[in-house]
């Protein structure tokens, strides 16, 4: 079984982990899957525990991850979060050398190294999967960061042919469009939009999508009500509020409310980071002017 197929006893799991939706995954009962799944279905609970910041519980679960791969990535990207770099890096690049045929241990440790700096180590382990979407859709994550677009649509492209509907050869098609722009916000709104009208699909993450797209668009009362949709579902989310204060500064509305609540419970996201950076630069060049104000 491809433990990243949309197919299959891992359907509901899998989709619900890749729109973003931690809690209802940590919600769903492990009792039922087969042997085969159930190793990937606890992937799934851990990698949703440590999103919502239980990497600490995680890496006390994981204590003997000897006999299990996936489970020993796992742990890897626990350490990582939980600040433990050091063990973090050793465990991945044990496991690089050992089991690098590993769909976790490809996904888990590229994203442990991706997190250090180690971007290109990340994007050699990632070139060893075989029909491993999650790595693909890793890839085209991380040529996006790098602003390099050609790759990251020359691997949407490569997927397509043998993933094609798959949710997260979707996803990346979509974030691929957001990247291009243009007429390509189009085509990624229409991918949202399809997948807000699929159960399984239908959560924060891909409402923020929709958002994004509209807003892009011009299209200002959709937006809001997109993400309106977005913070019913989870008005918890870093993606969600940072998409909801960006939105209400382009509507002239009050987003403080928002702010408070990012920087309560998410004040080491990346977007809070760099406001702070910004702050303090305006800051420092203010005080240049200052004896020139009257």
């Amino acid at each position: 079984m491809d433990p990243f197929s949309d197919a299959g006893e891992l359907f509901g799991i899998h989709s619900l982990f890749y729109q973003g939706a931690y809690k209802e995954v940590i919600d769903q009962s492990l009792a039922g899957y087969s042997d085969t799944a159930m190793t990937q279905a606890r992937v799934y609970h851990y990698r949703a525990q440590i999103a919502l910041g239980g990497a600490e519980q995680v890496v006390a679960e994981l204590e003997d991850t000897e006999n299990d791969a996936s489970l020993a990535a796992v742990k890897a990207l626990a350490l990582y979060k939980a600040g433990e770099t050091e063990s973090a890096l050793e465990l991945v690049e044990e496991l690089a050398e050992t089991a690098s045929d590993e769909q976790n241990v490809q996904v888990l440790g590229a994203i442990v190294l991706y997190l250090d700096g180690k971007v290109e180590d990340a994007l050699l382990l990632l070139s060893k999967h075989e029909g491993n979407l999650a790595a693909v859709a890793l890839i085209v994550q991380i040529r996006l960061a790098q602003n390099k677009i050609d790759q990251a649509m020359k691997e949407v492209q490569i997927a397509k042919k043998w993933g094609q509907d798959n949710l997260l050869v979707n996803l990346s098609e979509a974030w691929v469009d957001l990247q291009l722009g243009g007429d390509k916000y189009q085509d990624a709104f229409y991918i949202y939009e399809e997948l807000a009208q699929t159960p399984s699909s239908s959560n924060a993450r891909t409402f923020v999508g929709q958002a994004i797209a509209n807003i892009q668009l011009g299209r200002m009362p959709e937006a809001e009500d997109a993400l309106e949709s977005a913070l019913e579902r989870d008005s918890s989310s870093p993606d969600v509020l940072v998409n909801a204060i960006v939105l209400y500064t382009l509507l002239g509305k009050d987003y403080s409310a928002y702010l408070e609540k990012l920087s309560a419970e998410h004040e080491n996201t990346a977007f809070l980071v760099d406001l702070k950076e910004k702050e303090d630069l305006f800051d420092t060049c203010a005080v240049q002017y200052t004896s020139l104000v009257v």
